[in-house]
């Protein structure tokens, strides 16, 4: 279920930046995309917000906040704000509350403003997004039916906004994503299949086509086109190459990012290039002095495992347990270290490497508190065999 929840947040990603390409609206209400100046800084403060800067982009977005204080527009950017804080890390769930309320207050507003002046598409947009992000988030939690009712919401403001807005130039972002979850989900899940009627048409490979399309054409949706690109051959189409070439973009254009760099590290073990996972990993751990203490831990507790894994492959074993013991170490000064699965898999990890080192009793150790976990059956099974072997 947790690939299905990263399949339907994909159906909603596209619609934020697409606020920035609307050309016409109710003469009565400010458009701030009319003005070509904002145009410009809209897109610069997209690049800071994707490279954690929200500060900067605050800056930058400034004089339009205080030119026209009371768009609806700042709320929804409180709430993306707070979208990089919990998509950072999904098992800390101390944000989702703080999230939860700001899209709706944004919601809220937007509705407000649909009241006034009927399908402005400012206000369309808003709702699809802020909708759209909270179905997403509910998903995450596995709440399958208020992700579902929520996500309803946004589709339903989406579909209205192609009618009002139906040349909007990044387009192609949208009908991409559309076309191919709308394939892959009933391809891939029974339990959908029966009701795929509710789904539109779909084609893998034309959306795979229309989002590559973005990725190089896109104007605000360029970033969003190609992480999806990256995920989606990651996740689903299981092509480690062009997933790789996706994240490496993201990863120098966004090298304050560190969720980028955690799935540009993931890709290269994937690809088992086991000596470029070491080197990016060791110049990722020397380069994040300046993080904040929190996404320092976030980024060591996965950065440490992927390196653990290419020194263990590549025949390192001393260093290779030093890295899992850090991992798990990192992890656990984290929120909710039992839910979290790279706990169980460095702590498993460890195991393994203790053992090759014919030290079975601190391996011993590390299996069980694999057992500790509420998380990883697998790592669980593995880790009882060990401890079966051991005895």
């Amino acid at each position: 279920m947790r690939h299905l929840a990263s399949q339907l947040n994909g159906l909603v990603l596209f619609i934020l930046l697409s606020l920035l390409s609307v050309s016409q609206a109710d003469a009565q209400t400010a458009v701030l995309i009319e003005d070509e100046n904002f145009k410009v800084d809209a897109q610069e403060a997209i690049d800071s917000l994707y490279n954690q800067n929200q500060e900067g982009a605050r800056l930058i977005l400034e004089p339009w906040m205080e030119a026209h204080p009371d768009h609806p527009l700042w709320i929804l950017w409180d709430g993306m704000e707070l979208w990089w804080t919990v998509l950072s890390d999904l098992y800390n769930t101390e944000h989702d509350d703080e999230f939860f309320n700001v899209m709706k207050q944004a919601d809220y507003e937007a509705s407000k403003l649909l009241r006034k002046h009927r399908d402005h598409p400012d206000a369309l947009i808003i709702r699809a997004i802020a909708n759209g992000y909270t179905a997403r988030h509910y998903s995450n939690r596995e709440e399958w039916l208020t992700a579902a009712n929520i996500g309803r919401k946004a589709y339903q403001a989406y579909s209205r906004l192609m009618e009002v807005v139906p040349d909007l130039p990044d387009n192609t972002f949208a009908e991409g994503m559309k076309r191919y979850y709308a394939a892959y989900i009933p391809e891939n899940y029974p339990v959908v299949r029966a009701v795929s009627w509710f789904l539109p048409d779909g084609d893998r490979e034309e959306g795979l086509k229309l989002l590559e399309i973005a990725s190089k054409e896109g104007v605000f949706a360029r970033p969003e086109a190609t992480y999806f690109l990256g995920n989606i051959h990651l996740n689903y189409e299981k092509n480690y190459e062009l997933a790789l070439g996706y994240f490496y973009d993201l990863v120098n254009q966004y090298p304050k990012n560190t969720y980028f760099s955690r799935l540009y590290a993931r890709t290269l073990n994937h690809l088992k290039r086991y000596k470029d996972v070491i080197e990016f990993a060791e110049e990722t751990l020397e380069n994040c002095d300046s993080l904040p203490e929190q996404d320092r831990k976030i980024l060591g507790e996965e950065i440490h495992y992927w390196l653990g894994l290419a020194q263990y492959k590549e025949g390192n074993t001393a260093e290779a347990l030093e890295s899992f013991k850090k991992s798990y170490d990192l992890g656990n000064e984290l929120p909710n270290p039992k839910t979290r699965p790279l706990q169980a898999l460095s702590a498993y990890q460890a195991g393994r490497a203790s053992e090759r080192m014919n030290n079975s009793e601190e391996a011993g150790l590390y299996y069980q508190k694999v057992l500790e976990q509420d998380n990883s059956d697998e790592a669980k099974r593995l880790a009882r065999q060990r401890l079966e072997a051991l005895n």
